[in-house]
């Protein structure tokens, strides 16, 4: 594998080994996302942890905010607290509210800013020339990183797979890049299998006895769905020990609940409540989508964008009220409102051309203009947080970025 990437790669492995092997103390928190991806990536750290002996605390988030982080950090010093499948954006911000009590390191795929410090270690694909947005998943990452420290890990390269399948990098018709390098260790290790369907791969995973993209639904369902009842924890725990029939269930009662939202939503925004703006096709679900997470309203807009209510030429932006309530840190004054926003297929096509600016631009610049936190972002899809009740400031700003980038042109 050193012979196909770049020696940084392989530097920053080496640098999280180093921290990881003189840490003395027992426990290290690891901070993950609440997608497919994310629950593969906690469950792949969580393990990895405890293979060196390390007791874990693990913590699921949506979003990075600096209310959330300060409420991880609190009480922690000497610790190592790892951030997956996002923060790559805030780093920055974590390093301030940390303070210099901690080691952070964050393993993340997305459009992420580089930080000098001595506490945060920020090993981001994008940094190193690794298009997250198709080539590498956060999961395939630390699945590489957990097993070229501890070659237990290589058992768990199906789980690489998972991840990359839930967040669509097998769109072109198979994984590519890094994930297609842990799809091969998979298949090696005779852990996957692939088929071929309407010349598309799909991927059955042996340990689950499922295609990939069946078992990345359960853990989005479990992980997005049913953020607020915790069941992102069935989903870590089906990663390692599979699915038993009681979450089987539980993951089909959530997509069974998400389906009939997702039908209301349709018809809210057919019967009006879709606004046009020049660029910008939005709506506010508010608390529509309650009790389910608030990735709902980026899987809601996944769905659907291809849909003919929506226009095929204009960005869609939809916002949707974040809970004050964090399930595995209790109640915060947040007072926030998530944004997601996805893309057409025709306006997809002039965004990789370079005919038309990417969400990886658009949205972190907007955000940084109206005091947001954007996190996670990627040409065709990205989101932020940002204070209730500025929604419409956020797509008036989003809008001149667009104007002004084709006034430029």
């Amino acid at each position: 594998m050193e012979e196909l990437l770049n020696r940084e790669f392989f530097e920053e492995i080496r640098e999280v080994a180093e921290r990881i092997k003189s840490y003395e103390e027992d426990e290290i928190t690891v901070v993950h996302h609440n997608d497919a991806d994310g629950l593969a990536s906690g469950a792949i750290l969580s393990h990895f942890c405890n293979c060196v002996d390390k007791k874990v605390e693990r913590i699921c988030i949506e979003k990075v905010h600096p209310k959330i982080v300060e409420k991880i950090h609190e009480g922690k010093k000497g610790k190592i607290i790892f951030y997956t499948d996002l923060a790559g954006l805030a780093a920055d911000m974590i390093d301030k509210v940390d303070a210099g009590r901690n080691q952070i390191i964050i393993i993340d795929h997305h459009p992420a800013k580089a930080i000098e410090s001595d506490n945060v270690l920020v090993f981001d694909s994008e940094l190193i020339g690794i298009s997250g947005d198709l080539f590498t998943s956060a999961s395939t990452l630390n699945y590489f990183v957990s097993s070229a420290i501890n070659d237990e890990m290589r058992k768990y390269a199906y789980l690489a797979v998972v991840g990359a399948v839930g967040d669509y990098h097998d769109r072109s018709g198979g994984v590519l890049g890094l994930d297609r390098i842990a799809l091969d260790d998979a298949l090696h290790q005779g852990q996957v299998k692939i088929k071929i369907e309407k010349a598309r791969e799909r991927y059955y995973i042996e340990f689950f006895e499922e295609f990939a993209d069946v078992v990345a639904r359960r853990l989005t369902n479990l992980g997005a769905i049913g953020y607020e009842k915790a069941d992102y924890k069935l989903g870590v725990k089906a990663c390692i020990h599979g699915f038993d029939e009681k979450t089987i269930k539980e993951s089909e009662r959530l997509e069974k609940m998400k389906n009939e939202k997702f039908d209301e939503a349709i018809e809210r925004l057919k019967e009006g409540e879709l606004h046009q703006e020049r660029y910008t096709q939005w709506f506010n679900l508010g608390d529509t989508f309650s009790p389910m997470g608030v990735k709902a309203v980026g899987e809601f807009m996944q769905l659907s964008k291809d849909m003919t209510f929506f226009d095929e030429n204009k960005y869609i932006v939809g916002f949707q009220n974040m809970p004050d309530y964090i399930p595995d840190l209790g109640k915060l004054d947040l007072n926030a409102s998530k944004m997601s926003g996805r893309i057409p297929v025709p306006l997809e096509r002039r965004i990789i051309h370079g005919q038309a600016p990417g969400l990886d631009y658009l949205v972190p610049k907007a955000s940084e203009i109206i005091g947001a936190f954007a996190d996670a972002t990627h040409r065709i899809a990205a989101a932020t947080v940002l204070e209730k009740g500025k929604e419409r400031e956020f797509v008036k700003v989003f809008e001149s970025l667009v104007d002004e980038f084709y006034r430029s042109r």
